[in-house]
Order: structure tokens, then sequence, then C-alpha cells
């Protein structure tokens, strides 16, 4: 008999303990009142608070990802001057709504906890209000709203009786700046987009944005994978919005502005450009 087959034979035969079976007789001998017993109790207490505030912060990011995503197709939509200072009037009333409404109150769920620990749970929330929120003061005024600014407009004064405090929504800088790098591509399709409707002016004035912002992005090292991945669609987007210009430039007073759009460039169809746009 070969000593693999006596030595199965043994473990078979012989009372054999796990580290789940010891553990589950230590439990029920521990008495209720045991200090160890309370711990893990406790323990078990704080897992679960936390799965329930992570998982209500994911359900305000969701909202807040698609009240953003609404906003920016409504900017888009906008053709002539008188609509697209209707859009840009409706754009930051739902803007303010959203601080004012989900935003205050990731501030107050993360109150008294590290916003670090719920980051991932907010951040695409973040991310596409940055998006929107830039891309409404970018058609207002020609100027993008400074990381500061934002962060000035998430403190809220909450009152509870006689008492008042401040409190913050921590926006961290680099949802900032991957909102930014997501701006590009809606700049892309503004642009585009002026060309058809016969706005030069604005295609030329999206064209120089899109390029300060990638320029301005070149100089971040260290800001994560993420970051380095939405810049290869920056750089797409800068070439796509450098195309129409050219074309504008050079065919303008030669062709009519339908044929002015520029051909799909073949890095257009990889699959691995994954800009989620605004739909």
């Amino acid at each position: 008999m070969s000593g693999r087959g006596k030595y199965r034979g043994n473990r078979h035969r012989n009372n054999h303990q796990t580290l789940s079976t010891v553990a589950k007789e230590v439990a029920t001998s521990l008495p209720a009142d045991s200090p160890v017993l309370a711990m893990f109790k406790d323990a078990a207490l704080k897992l679960n608070d936390r799965q329930d505030r992570h998982e209500r912060l994911v359900k305000l990011s969701r909202d807040i990802t698609i009240e953003s995503k609404r906003i920016i197709f409504l900017l888009h939509s906008a053709i002539t001057e008188e609509s697209t200072e209707k859009a840009v009037k409706e754009a930051n009333e739902r803007l303010q709504k959203l601080i004012a409404g989900p935003i205050k109150s990731i501030g107050l769920e993360l109150e008294n906890h590290p916003a670090y620990l719920y980051s991932r749970a907010v951040t695409a929330g973040f991310q596409e209000f940055i998006e929107a929120r830039t891309f409404c003061s970018l058609m207002e005024s020609k100027v993008i709203i400074s990381y500061p600014e934002v962060q000035k407009e998430f403190q809220y004064e909450v009152k509870e009786g006689e008492s008042e405090r401040i409190v913050v929504t921590f926006l961290p800088q680099t949802d900032y700046i991957l909102g930014l790098a997501d701006l590009t591509g809606e700049l892309m399709r503004k642009a585009i987009n002026s060309i058809s409707s016969g706005d030069s002016q604005e295609c030329f004035h999206a064209c120089q944005v899109v390029r300060e912002l990638y320029t301005g992005s070149l100089g971040l090292f260290g800001m994560g994978k993420e970051l380095a991945r939405k810049m290869t669609v920056t750089r797409n987007n800068v070439g796509k919005v450098e195309a129409a210009v050219y074309a504008l430039r050079v065919r303008g007073g030669e062709a009519p502005p339908l044929l002015l759009l520029p051909a799909k460039p073949e890095w257009e169809a990889d699959p691995r450009d994954d800009d989620e746009g605004y739909y």
C-alpha cells in the first residue's frame, strides 16, 4: 500500500478539526458578556454601517451623473444666441439644485468620516458634475470655473435649532482634473456642431480651449492611470478639432458648411476610444 493512501486513511479515521470548527466551538463557549465577543460585535456593526453608507453614496453619485449628462445635452441643443442664453440659464438652475440636493447630502454623509475612504463611491458623479459645470461656465462667460470656486460652492450652513455649523462637501482635485479631461470631448462636439450652424468663431474658440487644456495636462504626473487613459482621448479630441478648424480655414469660402465636417480618422473607429460623450 502506498504511503499516500495510508496517510489518507488515517486522516479520515482521526477526528480532524479545521480552523472553522475550532472557531465555532470557541465562539459558542464564550459567555454573553465576554469582552472578545463584544469587540467582534462592535466591529460587525461598524462594517455594516460603512457598507450602508457606501451604498447611499453610490446612489447619490448616480443621481448626480444622470442629471449632469442631461444638463450637458441641454447645452448642446442650443444653436442660436437666444437659445444659448436660455439653455445656460436653465442649466445654472439645475446645477444649483444638484449642489443643494445630492451634493449636499454627500457632505452630510461624510461630515464625520474620512472623505478619501469613500472616494470611489462618488468619483463618477463628481467628474460628470465638473464636466457639466465647467461646460456651462465656458458657454456663459468664456471662462472655465476654477477649483477653489467650485469648492466654495460646496459649503453649506446647516441650522439645528439655535446652533449653526458649516458643512463642506470635499471635492478631490483629481476628480476636478478628470472632469476637465472629459470637457475636451464636449468642446470637440461643440466645435463640430458650430460649423454646421455657421458659427465659425465658436469653433476657433473651442479649438483654442481644447489645446490649452491638453497642454496644461501634459505637465501632470503621478495622477494615476485613469488620467493617463483620458489623456489619450484628449489628444484625439485635439486632433478632431484641429481638423475641423483646418477645413474651415482652407475650404471655408469654397464649400457649404456640411462639406466642411472632417472625415472620420482611423483612430476614431478604434474600440479603445471610450469617450462616453453626453448620451
